[in-house]
C-alpha cells in the first residue's frame, strides 16, 4: 500500500464512493485498488512521502484509537466480524476504524462495535488518527492468506486467536425481509408446504460456478421435500434465466427481487436450506445457521468452513490432465486450465462431484443444525462421563470425540450389512467412495494370491515380524477371503478365520480349502474355536465393531499365556490427514459410518488393549511411501530461477521427483506417517525385542515396495 498526492483538484467516483479531492490530499490505496484506476486519474496523482502509524501487535487498545486497513469483498467483510467483535468486547473503549469497498460497505453498517467505516482509498488524515494499524489489503495468494480460513485469517492478524463466536455478524434489514417474506410465503403456499432451498450456482469466478445441469439433477431428488429457488445479484442474472429455461429446471427465480445484497441477505434468512459455491453466500448462510452445503473445486472446501458448525464442505476427489483438485487457483486468475484442454466451461473438479453425494450432504446439513438429538452419556472405550462433543455429521450419523481418550465413535451405532456391503447394494455415500470388497473377492489360484497381497505395503511391513514370532495356531479374525491365512500358512502357522460374510468364506472353504466360519461376532464362534492360540490377527476389523473394549478383552481370552496380537485399524494421524489436518466429509473414502463406526487415536487404542490386559503394546504403521505423501500434498508445476539466472519451466511430473527424493529418508523411517496402523500386544511379556523387529521391517519393506528387490537378471 502507498500514499499518493493529489495533484489538482477533483471529483472521482471510484470503488463505490464520491470523492471530492482538492490539491495537496493525500490518500492511502492498496496497490491492487491504485492499479484499478483509469491512467488518466493515475497521473492525476503523485507518490507521498507519509509515516505511518506502528502496525498493531497486540499492545492494549484501551483508550486508543485501532485502524483496520481493508478493502474486502461481501464475504470477506463478513468474516472480519468475528474479529472485530471480540476486539471491541476485550477493548470497549477503544476506537474501531475500519475502511471497506463501497460494494461491501453495507453489510458492516450498523455493526456495534465498529466506530467508523471509512472508504478505500482512505483519505490520510484518517490513517493519522490511528494508534496502530492493521493491514488486510493485497491478501490474494500470499501465504498466510491460503493457508488459513477466512475468519482464522482475521484473527491472527488482530491477535484475538479465538473467538466465544467463530461465524459471521449478519444484519437483517426489516424492509427486504419483509419484502421476500411475501414472495417466500406464495412459494411455499403453492408447493404444498414444502421446504425451501436456496441454491446459488453462480461464483465470482469461472473456477467456482457450478453447472446449472447440477441443479437439475439435484431438483429432481430433492422435489419431494424441497421446492429450490435462484436469488442471483442483478449484474448475474443475466445468465440464470437462459440456463433454467435450457435444462428445464423447475426452479423458482427470484432474481428480479435482488435489488441490492440486503434483499439477497433476507431470502438466505427466510430459505430453509442453501447450496452454493460463491463464499458471500455461504458465510451468510453460515452466519444465520442456516444448514448448508458448500461445493468448491479449486479452493480446499476445509478453508472455508472450518469455523462453521452447520456446513458440509463438498469437495472433489479429481486428478486431472495436469492438476490435482484442490489446485487453488483464485478468481482472479485466468479460468481453469484443466477446463480448456479439454473444451469445456465449467471446472471439470466441480462436475466430478456426483448429484447424489450434494443430496446427502445437504441431509447431512439439516442434522448439523438440529438442536435436541440423542447424545452419549459416556465414552464406549475410557468410559468417560460428560459432555462428549460433536465432531462430525457424515453419512447421516453423528461422530463424536471423546475429550478424555480421543477416540472418534458413532452414536447411536449403525449395524452393517455385510452381504448387503459386498453387494453394494446399500443405498449411502458408500456407494460412491472405493471399498476394498470388490478386490478381496477377486481371487487367484494361491500362488499368484499370496505374491499379491504380499506386495501391498500393509502386508508387506508384516513379513519380516512374521518370521521372528513363534510358530503355532493362529485365528484370523475378519478373514475374508483368506488371503493372509495362505501367508500365515506359508510361514509355518496353523490357521484358523472367522469372517462375517458368507460370500467370502465359501470362497475361503471352496477355493483354498481353508478352515474358515461364518460369525458376525466372537460371542458366535463355536466351541472348537475356542481354543488358546499363539497368535491373533485382525487387521481392518476394529473400527467395525460396536463394543471395542469387549471385543479386545475377548481377544486377550482367547489368546495362550504367550500369546501375541497383532491387530490394524485405519490411522488418524497418516500423513494425508497430517498434511491437511483430519478433512472432514470426505466422501470419497469410507471412514464413516456404517462402515467405521469408531476412529483411533494412537493414544486411544494404546489405552484400549492396555484396558484389555495386555503387557506390552508396540505401534507403528506400514512404511510412508511415495503414493501416501502424494495423497496429502499436490505437486505444482513452478519456475525454478538458477545461481545464474536462466529460468527452468519445473512440470509437474518433475515436482513430484523432486518431493519423493526429499523425502527418502522418511519412507525408511517413518513410523507412524503411513496407512494402517497397527499393532503388536503381547499377553504377558515377551522376551522377543519388537521394536528392532519393526525398526527394521518398516525399513525393508520401504525399500521393497519402492525400489523392488533387484532380482532381474
Amino acid at each position: 500500500m502507498k500514499a499518493w498526492k493529489a495533484k489538482y483538484k477533483m471529483n472521482l467516483n471510484f470503488n463505490g464512493y464520491n470523492f471530492n479531492i482538492k490539491p495537496g490530499d493525500k490518500l492511502l490505496f492498496a496497490d491492487d485498488i491504485f492499479n484499478l484506476l483509469p491512467e488518466n486519474i493515475k497521473k492525476a496523482f503523485e507518490q507521498a512521502n507519509i509515516v505511518l502509524p506502528p502496525f498493531y501487535k497486540g499492545e492494549p487498545l484501551n483508550g486508543k484509537t485501532l485502524l483496520v486497513i481493508s478493502q474486502s469483498a461481501i464475504g470477506d467483510a463478513l468474516c472480519m466480524t468475528p474479529a472485530l467483535r471480540e476486539i471491541k468486547k476485550k477493548y470497549p473503549d477503544m476506537t474501531l476504524n475500519v475502511t471497506i469497498s463501497g460494494k461491501a460497505k453495507p453489510v458492516l453498517e450498523g455493526l456495534p462495535y465498529i466506530d467508523n467505516l471509512l472508504p478505500m482509498p482512505v483519505p490520510f488524515k484518517e490513517v493519522a488518527k490511528a494508534d496502530y494499524i492493521v493491514k488486510v489489503i493485497e491478501m490474494v495468494n500470499t501465504p498466510q492468506f491460503d493457508n488459513l480460513s477466512l475468519v482464522d485469517y482475521y484473527l491472527w492478524k488482530l491477535y484475538i486467536y479465538k473467538a466465544e463466536k467463530e461465524i459471521p455478524d449478519i444484519l437483517i434489514d426489516s424492509n427486504a425481509y419483509d419484502e421476500m417474506k411475501k414472495a417466500f410465503d406464495k412459494i411455499r403456499e403453492a408447493s404444498g408446504g414444502k421446504k425451501v432451498l436456496l441454491f446459488h450456482y453462480l461464483a465470482s469466478s469461472i473456477h467456482r460456478t457450478l453447472p446449472p445441469k447440477l441443479l437439475k439433477e439435484i431438483e429432481d431428488l430433492i422435489w419431494d421435500e424441497y421446492v429450490p429457488v435462484v436469488c442471483s445479484m442483478p449484474e448475474e442474472d443475466i445468465t440464470v434465466e437462459t440456463a433454467l429455461d435450457v435444462y428445464g429446471i423447475r426452479a423458482a427465480n427470484l432474481s428480479v427481487f435482488m435489488k441490492d445484497i440486503k434483499y439477497f441477505i433476507a431470502s438466505v434468512a427466510l430459505s430453509d436450506a442453501v447450496i452454493t459455491s460463491d463464499t458471500a453466500t455461504l458465510h451468510i448462510a453460515a452466519g444465520l445457521e442456516k444448514p448448508t452445503v458448500v461445493i468448491t473445486g479449486p479452493i480446499d472446501a476445509e478453508l472455508r468452513t472450518s469455523n462453521y458448525s452447520t456446513v458440509i464442505p463438498l469437495s472433489p476427489n479429481y486428478k486431472g490432465q495436469i492438476c490435482i483438485s484442490p489446485c487453488m487457483r483464485h478468481a482472479t486468475e485466468e479460468p481453469c486450465i484443466e477446463a480448456q484442454i479439454k473444451r469445456q466451461f465449467y471446472s471439470p473438479c466441480i462436475e466430478s462431484i456426483p448429484p447424489k453425494v450434494v443430496y446427502f450432504a445437504l441431509k447431512d446439513a439439516e442434522l448439523l443444525t438440529q438442536k435436541n438429538y440423542e447424545k452419549p452419556k459416556s465414552c464406549i472405550v475410557c468410559d468417560f462421563s460428560g459432555e462428549i462433543p460433536l465432531f462430525e455429521v457424515i453419512n447421516r450419523s453423528r461422530v463424536f470425540e471423546c475429550p478424555s481418550c480421543g477416540i472418534h465413535f458413532t452414536y447411536p451405532m449403525k449395524v452393517m450389512d455385510y452381504e448387503e456391503i459386498y453387494g453394494k447394494k446399500h443405498e449411502d455415500l458408500l456407494n460412491f467412495g472405493y471399498t476394498a470388497y470388490d478386490f478381496y473377492k477377486d481371487v487367484k489360484d494361491e500362488e499368484e494370491e499370496i505374491n499379491k497381497w504380499e506386495k501391498l505395503p500393509r502386508f508387506n511391513v508384516l513379513l519380516p515380524i512374521l518370521s521372528q514370532i513363534p510358530k503355532g495356531r493362529l485365528l484370523y479374525v475378519g478373514c475374508s477371503t483368506g488371503f493372509f491365512m495362505l501367508i500365515a500358512r506359508k510361514f509355518g502357522f496353523e490357521v484358523y478365520g472367522i469372517e462375517a460374510s458368507e460370500e467370502t468364506v465359501k470362497i475361503a472353504k471352496e477355493k483354498f480349502k481353508l478352515n474358515v466360519i461364518k460369525a458376525v461376532s466372537l460371542d458366535e464362534i463355536p466351541e472348537e474355536y475356542k481354543g488358546f492360540y499363539k497368535v491373533i490377527t485382525a487387521f481392518e476389523v476394529l473400527e467395525h465393531v460396536h463394543e471395542p473394549s469387549k471385543f479386545l478383552q475377548n481377544l486377550y481370552s482367547l489368546l495362550d499365556k504367550d500369546g501375541i496380537l497383532i491387530l490394524s485399524c485405519s490411522p488418524f494421524y497418516k500423513f494425508e490427514n497430517t498434511a491437511r489436518g483430519y478433512r472432514k466429509y470426505k466422501w470419497w473414502h469410507n471412514d464413516y459410518p456404517p462402515n467405521h463406526v469408531t476412529r483411533w487415536k494412537p493414544w486411544s487404542l494404546h489405552y484400549a488393549i492396555k484396558k484389555a490386559g495386555f503387557e506390552q503394546i508396540h505401534m507403528f504403521t506400514e512404511p510412508l511411501l511415495p503414493s501416501t505423501v502424494f495423497e496429502g500434498v499436490n505437486p505444482l508445476s513452478f519456475q525454478l530461477k538458477t545461481p545464474d539466472n536462466k529460468v527452468v519451466d519445473i512440470d509437474l511430473k518433475t515436482s513430484s521427483s523432486i518431493v519423493s527424493e526429499i523425502l527418502k529418508p522418511l519412507f525408511l523411517n517413518s513410523r507412524h506417517l503411513g496407512n494402517f496402523q497397527y499393532v503388536i500386544a503381547t499377553k504377558g511379556h515377551s522376551s522377543i525385542n519388537f521394536e528392532e523387529i519393526i525398526k527394521k521391517a518398516i525399513k525393508y519393506s520401504a525399500v521393497e515396495i519402492i525400489w523392488g528387490r533387484g532380482d532381474k537378471a
